[in-house]
Formats: C-alpha cells, structure tokens, sequence
C-alpha cells in the first residue's frame, strides 16, 4: 500500500458509529453499504458477536459467513450461504400477515400459521371470495414485484402455498433450491422453477432476497462475513477451503461488484473483518493487487493522523 496504516480505532467506538450512521436510519430506510474492518483474530472474534447483537436489536436478521466453510469467489455460494442462515418459515408467516394486514384483514392469530379455510372462517369471509382475493395478493406483490427474478418469484409463492394450503412438497422444493441443494429437474418443474442458482444468475436472486426479507417485516440484513482464509497461504486445515491467489482476486471483484450495486441491495450492510495480511502480507493476495476494490475503499483522505470512522476501510483494535 501507499502509506503506513494509522493508529486503530477501538472496536467499541467504531461500533458504536457503525450503530448510529448506518443502523440508526440509513439501513433501515433502504439503503446499502459495505465495509471492511482490519483487526486481529481475537478482534473478528469479539466484532462478529457484536455485530450479531447490534443486528438484533435494529430489526435485522444477522448472518455470520465465514471464508474458510463458504467459497467467497463463487456469488451463488454466498447467496447460499445467506438463504441457509435465514429463518423463512417466521419471514413467511411475516410476510402473510402483513399481506392481510395491508388488505384491511388483520391476521386473526398473529405468529401462527393458518390455512385459507381457517382464515376463512376466523375472518368471516366466503371461502371462494376470500380464494380470489388472496391470489390477486400474491399476484400483486409477489409475481409483478420487478424486483424478483422470474424463479424467485416462483419459489416464493411455493413457500407461500406451502403455509397456506399444506403443499409440502413444493415448498421443500423450493427452500431446497434457495439453499443449494440439487433438486431433480421435473422436482423444479413442478414448482414452477426453470434451472439453478449460479454464477450468471447469482446477482439476480440476491436482489430479490434483500427486498423480500423487508416484505417479510425485517429492516434489513447485517453479514459479517470473515475473510481470514483468504490471506493464508499453504494448504488449507481439515474442512476448511484453500483459496489460489486467482480465487482471492475473484473474491475481490464479487466484493466490487457488491459496492457497485448497493443501490439494488436495500437493507444490506455487509462488513468484511480482515487481518493485516489484507494489507500487507502474501503479495498476491493483497487487496493492492486488486485496483477495482482497492480504489472503491482506500481511505485517501484522513483527519490529521487519524481515521474517518465511517470510511469504507478502517484499522480497528481489540
């Protein structure tokens, strides 16, 4: 790098900031940002539990990624590992009740699931008409949402029909399919799913995740993910992944692309905690080997001998 890097800030502090520009107002009204911490072990440690709280207690779902179990330089893989971490029964169930909610039927038992005939009948409401009703619900704010994929979209309302009307199968189907897993191709058929999540439609289903865990009544989503695996070189421990230097320069450019596109990522605050090996160790996995990502979070102006909290890259302390 340029320059030496400047005294740390202490982790309580800059969290503390952390909390008040982006957890406050910023994240929650729909904004998005990404940023990374160096610290020490100890301090991706300490960061990534607090994070955790501080997520909870701004209406967030929190999600903790670690390098060295998810492949970082893959999209789908992180997109995976994000569906996996994600409580959708209690988003789907949200999401209902907000639905009805929003149609002048409040949700007769709040947190519990209902059928459309229970709902019927708690509601007082002719089953056929209240049928025709709640398609055109879900029409409207799940099939003609722009913001979904077309698979998306599909998968949603499996999930949705899944609480609703008990079709299991189909809603296994999807939550197996946002998580990853392979599914039988006439299995996505059947849920109305054209292919798999990858690399080439990676982007498009995090979008779309981003505004349906706000439709599902969160603020938002807090990622910390723990990039420590990827400045250690050699072979990697038993169960953990090695990543090549061309890996650690993909995973820079899925993290450039993260930054470019914050304004389709409503909700997302995404905070990379990494060692000084960012900075300055194995010359090929540095991110000053990497200029797209580099030159999006360098902080080139400081105030006086500090650090500008709220910068995109910051040295914290333990």
């Amino acid at each position: 790098m340029e320059e030496l890097a400047p005294a740390p800030l202490g982790a309580e502090d800059w969290l503390r900031i952390l909390a008040a520009e982006y957890l406050a107002e910023f994240i929650p009204a729909g904004g998005a940002a990404l940023r990374i911490a160096v610290t020490d072990g100890r301090g991706i440690d300490r960061i990534t539990g607090r994070l955790a709280a501080l997520a909870r207690a701004h209406r967030l779902h929190p999600v903790a990624i670690d390098a060295a179990t998810t492949r970082l330089h893959m999209p789908q893989d992180l997109f995976f590992a994000l569906a996996r971490a994600l409580p959708w029964p209690a988003m789907v169930q949200g999401f209902l009740e907000a639905l009805f909610a929003a149609n002048g039927y409040p949700w007769p038992r709040p947190g519990q699931t209902l059928s459309r005939a229970a709902l019927a009948a708690a509601l007082e409401v002719a089953p056929p008409l209240l049928n025709s009703q709640l398609n055109l619900w879900l029409t409207r704010a799940i099939w003609r949402e722009r913001a979904y994929a077309q698979d998306f979209r599909a998968a949603l309302l499996a999930l949705c029909a899944g609480a609703l009307d008990g079709d299991a199968t189909a809603a296994a189907t999807a939550r197996a399919w946002l998580d990853g897993e392979k599914i039988p191709a006439a299995a996505l058929r059947a849920a109305a799913i054209g292919g798999r999540i990858n690399r080439a439609n990676a982007r498009a289903m995090l979008i779309g995740l981003c505004h349906w865990v706000r439709a599902a009544g969160a603020n938002g989503l807090l990622v910390s993910l723990d990039a420590r695996r990827l400045h250690q070189p050699g072979p990697a421990p038993e169960g953990e992944l090695r990543y090549s230097p061309a890996a650690v320069m993909d995973t820079y450019e899925v993290l450039r692309e993260l930054i470019d596109d914050a304004e389709h990522l409503p909700g997302l605050l995404m905070v990379v905690l990494a060692e000084d090996a960012l900075i300055g160790g194995d010359s090929r996995r540095a991110l000053d080997q990497y200029d797209a990502l580099r030159m999006r979070v360098w902080p080139d102006v400081r105030p006086g001998e500090g650090q500008n909290p709220v910068a995109p890259l910051v040295w914290v302390a333990t």
